[in-house]
């Protein structure tokens, strides 16, 4: 005896007609298609999903890509229109009619595309994000020693970052006061970023290089200061520069001693301090 409601049952029964259907032919999914699959009406179908585009959010969900050839270039010039916004200064927090207007479309085009405002922001994190430029650096330092790769990684993250500037203070103010947006840009924007430099670590560490510690800590210690860099912006870091203090990036060989190193002597009581 089933365990599923009438309603579950009905519902799954469309989920698994759509899935089919968007399997063989994406560009043919229809209500009235899923609905014969089905063996329902497209009453029942807009009754347990609203239409063609929850459908298409449903499957989404799954991990099915809904995303079809004839979807793109209106797609694109969304995503296109919210990079703009967030790449200009002093934007403030940017919403789903101001992506619309940019774009020079409707409200409802963007729904049709993306399934909620998270959905957009995630394609926005991957068009901007780094983490490509950044694998081309990784992967060939994990030949290098630990000092060496580290001084190579933390210069390629500045210049993948000070590219997008303007756009990262944006992220990080709208982050301040978004809370979807601050999950969205940790996930795609550094998240991705991690796999990689945990697997740096770990060849550094099989290699003997550096000891086992957590990496997070090592690489909140190497981009944080070059991520502050970045969102103080260079007018702040000029100011301090005139008291002495200077950003880590303008000497960063002996900021990665400091890393490894510490600022201790080596025959220094450090227990004692």
């Amino acid at each position: 005896m089933s365990d599923q409601s009438p309603d579950q049952t009905t519902r799954n029964a469309i989920l698994a007609a759509a899935r089919r259907a968007a399997t063989t032919d994406l560009t043919a999914l229809s209500v009235q298609g899923v609905a014969t699959e089905a063996g329902v009406s497209r009453q029942t179908v807009h009754h347990y999903f609203g239409g063609l585009k929850g459908l298409r959010a449903a499957l989404a969900a799954e991990g099915l890509d809904t995303a079809t050839a004839q979807d793109e270039p209106t797609r694109d010039r969304l995503i296109d229109a919210a990079v703009r916004l967030f790449s200009r200064p002093g934007s403030g927090l940017i919403s789903i009619e101001a992506i619309a207007a940019e774009a020079g479309m409707t409200k409802g085009a963007v729904y049709h595309h993306f399934t909620d405002r998270a959905e957009l922001l995630r394609a926005v994190a991957r068009r901007v994000s780094p983490v490509d430029e950044m694998r081309a650096q990784i992967l060939p330092s994990a030949g290098f020693g630990a000092r060496e790769g580290l001084i190579a990684i933390t210069r390629a993250y500045y210049a993948a970052m000070r590219k997008r500037a303007d756009l990262v203070r944006n992220l990080a103010a709208n982050s301040s006061q978004d809370p979807e947006l601050a999950r969205v840009v940790m996930s795609e924007m550094i998240g991705q970023g991690m796999p990689m430099m945990l697997t740096w670590f770990g060849l550094q560490v099989q290699k003997g290089n550096l000891r086992e510690i957590d990496p997070s800590l090592v690489i909140q210690g190497l981009f944080g200061p070059v991520f502050l860099l970045i969102v103080l912006g260079p007018a702040v870091f000029d100011e301090l520069a005139q008291i002495g203090i200077h950003p880590a990036i303008d000497n960063v060989e002996a900021y990665v001693d400091l890393l490894l190193h510490g600022a201790a002597t080596p025959d220094s009581t450090i227990g004692g301090i």
